[in-house]
């Protein structure tokens, strides 16, 4: 399904981060492997595909019950630092690059004067810390954490938490654009419209 929105009809656009505008490549499967295998888990390139969009908190917690059963919150949370320190180190070391046209489509949503705000699971420390290694700092109206709201995606927090912060009170007028099926999920339950660029067959043009 395709449906043609003019820009005039929107105030604000919500974007998420890894895999929408920013190409992080490899590094978090390979740090969620690596958190996981210390727990002498070792984790399938399905079972984190599954898990793509989540809020990495709700991530590992889905991934523990698969293995576990009924894991412990201290071992949700031992996991969850482990997984955060190595990609820390990862991102000393690897490449973070804007997706292509990323930075245009910016541009040109602040030529016509409407609000962008970033979207991601990541705590504000590694958020931040992302942006500034693509010069994107003061890129967005808005930036709201993993770690500043009460559930991650596939909840619509984060994108209710942007509407809060840049006073959009309206949904219809807000499109959300993600790369993964919890980023569309959370777009409906928030109630706005939105851009699923990983399938033509979702798309929300516009003009």
């Amino acid at each position: 399904m395709s449906e043609r929105k003019s820009y005039k009809d929107l105030e604000m656009v919500v974007f998420d981060m890894a895999g929408t505008t920013l190409q992080i490549g490899g590094l978090i499967p390979v740090a969620l492997k690596e958190g996981f295998l210390g727990e002498g888990i070792e984790l399938t390139d399905e079972e984190i595909r599954s898990i793509r969009g989540l809020s990495k908190i709700e991530a590992i917690r889905n991934l523990l019950e698969k293995h576990l059963g009924n894991p412990t919150e201290d071992l949700i949370q031992k996991i969850h630092k482990d997984f955060l320190q190595k990609l820390e180190m990862m991102f000393d070391r690897e490449e973070v690059r804007l997706i292509p046209g990323a930075e245009e489509t910016f541009s040109w949503l602040k030529a016509k004067n409407l609000l962008i705000a970033l979207n991601t699971g990541f705590e504000r420390k590694y958020a931040l810390m992302i942006l500034e290694r693509v010069g994107w700092s003061d890129i967005a109206d808005t930036l709201v954490c993993g770690d500043e709201v009460s559930e991650g995606r596939p909840a619509p927090d984060l994108i209710l938490e942007s509407m809060k912060r840049l006073d959009c009170r309206n949904p219809s007028r807000v499109a959300a654009v993600g790369d993964t099926q919890s980023d569309l999920n959370a777009a409906a339950e928030a109630k706005v419209d939105w851009q699923w660029e990983s399938s033509r067959e979702h798309t929300v043009t516009i003009n």
